[in-house]
């Protein structure tokens, strides 16, 4: 509890307290914790008074009791809601009904705590709101610094605090095959080591780390090669910034120039040694030992989401490509998505085969010759995710608000779905509450999933947008989708059957 009241401390210094309480005893008690703790604690004792003093002094955090006279705890949230959603409330009391509970989620209540409060369990939800905070705080701040940023989009950005990367862009995690930047804390565990050395670019010597290095040249334009996840050593131009809001806080942007070539006018025999270990070499070499040793591969494809895998065996290689023969199923879902996964118990990682050079369905053969090592196994694949039937509907809200215009579920599964939307209203990106109601047919009957999610991804075509939400069902929602997911997944086998290839050419 002491670490507790530390952190609230360090960290509360622009954060405001209101206290909301109609039993005098009670709130004198809770107001003396929360002075020894916070510097600005405001107190009120009814609903009414609670809304006018949060609209006088905009405090971050609401600690309100429910039953109240002229005014209800649920209500004056609600009012706070609508003017300020990002605000922390914590609701204190003696009742616990369901109905009270779904109120509060409703709502969006941060914790719901029950009276009598113990001083340790006010303090750790104080504590968790404060975090919470201060983690909305350094994203806005972050999103602030990317639009200094020429043409950031392209650029691989990152905000770091002492040492340690804590947010990062969709290109960067693009470019290391992870999808988190706690996925990519788990595969990276020394970020020193990410620069690689090559003559003239920045990179960690024995003296200093290239962090250090960058920190002490701000603003200063840096040579740097790194890997990425296909194996590919790539030039980048590395610049670090301060956040003058913030002690120890940098920006980093890193912008690909390898295709320009110059690598190996710094160091040549770098560069070619580089050029050597390929992907295309090391899959050649390993589908030739697969060949020798009369061995199959697996070849992996989705179907509106339905897993179709195959076995395959090698036919010929050459210095260029390699041919595979399947089965005429394994032929019919490449033939369609000109795209597939090659796995073996031999490689290192899953091969990616992005496009197909040839296709023979008289021989039952694939000739293909583009490919490269993937980060992420195919096989891995945790939740089932598949594409909806065309009969199914879809709503999204935020602040309460509907979207404007058409919204449908592209794919789904039991932890998330990608949704495609006209329109996105302003203040949605990553990280924003969401409110996602989908409706599915299942036996007959119409299922309903409503939940909260937040945004995961967004992506921007011509004519909409299309958003990856996640999110947690509750029981019975979890247990109709299932449900809803295994029938589907036998509709699309039949589905897949029937597909004519002529009419997909």
């Amino acid at each position: 509890m002491k670490e507790m009241i530390e952190t609230i401390k360090a960290l509360s210094s622009n954060i405001g307290v209101l206290y909301v309480e109609d039993n005098i005893g009670l709130s004198k008690n809770v107001e003396t914790l929360l002075l020894r703790v916070f510097k600005s604690v405001y107190i009120a004792h009814d609903g009414e008074e609670g809304y006018a003093q949060f609209l006088k002094h905009r405090p971050k955090i609401v600690i309100t009791d429910v039953n109240m006279p002229r005014m209800n705890g649920f209500v004056m949230a609600q009012k706070i809601k609508d003017v300020a959603p990002d605000c922390k409330i914590i609701i204190l009391s003696a009742y616990d009904e369901k109905k009270h509970l779904y109120t509060a989620i409703k709502l969006g209540i941060f914790s719901y705590l029950h009276k009598p409060t113990k001083a340790p369990e006010l303090i750790n939800a104080l504590h968790d709101a404060v975090i919470s905070i201060h983690k909305e705080e350094n994203s806005r701040i972050f999103l602030t610094q990317l639009q200094n940023i020429f043409n950031y989009q392209n650029n691989i950005v990152i905000m770091m605090h002492n040492n340690k990367f804590v947010l990062v862009n969709r290109r960067f995690d693009e470019f290391f095959g992870v999808e988190s930047i706690d996925e990519f804390n788990e595969k990276y565990s020394d970020i020193n080591e990410l620069l690689l050395e090559h003559k003239e670019f920045l990179h960690t010597t024995p003296s200093s780390s290239w962090i250090n290095t960058a920190v002490q040249n701000k603003g200063k334009l840096y040579h740097t090669k790194m890997q990425n996840h296909k194996g590919e050593k790539r030039h980048l131009i590395l610049k670090l910034r301060n956040i003058p809001e913030k002690e120890d806080h940098f920006i980093l942007s890193f912008d690909d120039v390898t295709e320009l070539n110059l690598m190996s006018l710094f160091d040549a025999n770098a560069s070619r040694d580089d050029e050597n270990a390929k992907d295309k070499i090391a899959i050649l070499t390993l589908l030739q030992v697969v060949k020798d040793n009369s061995s199959e591969v697996k070849i992996h494809n989705f179907y509106k989401g339905l897993t179709i895998v195959n076995p395959a065996v090698i036919t010929d290689i050459n210095e260029e490509s390699f041919a595979l023969k399947t089965v005429n199923t394994q032929l019919k879902i490449v033939q369609i998505t000109r795209y597939m996964t090659i796995t073996s118990e031999i490689f290192p990682k899953d091969v990616v085969c992005k496009s197909v050079k040839s296709l023979d369905s008289d021989n039952q053969t694939i000739v293909i010759d583009d490919v490269s090592f993937v980060s992420r196994s195919i096989v891995d694949r945790k939740y089932t995710r598949l594409e909806p039937d065309a009969d199914h509907g879809c709503s999204l809200y935020f602040k309460n608000i509907k979207f404007p215009g058409e919204s449908s579920v592209m794919d789904i599964s039991e932890v998330s779905a990608k949704l495609k939307t006209d329109a996105l209203p302003a203040g949605i990106e990553i990280g924003t509450k969401i409110k996602v109601v989908i409706s599915l047919k299942l036996k007959g009957r119409l299922i309903t999933l409503s939940t909260l999610g937040s945004v995961y991804r967004i992506e921007e075509n011509k004519r909409d947008y299309n958003i990856v939400v996640l999110y947690e069902l509750l029981q019975k929602n979890l247990n109709d989708i299932r449900e809803y997911l295994s029938k589907r997944q036998i509709e699309l086998i039949r589905e897949f059957k029937s597909v004519d290839i002529n009419s997909q050419n």
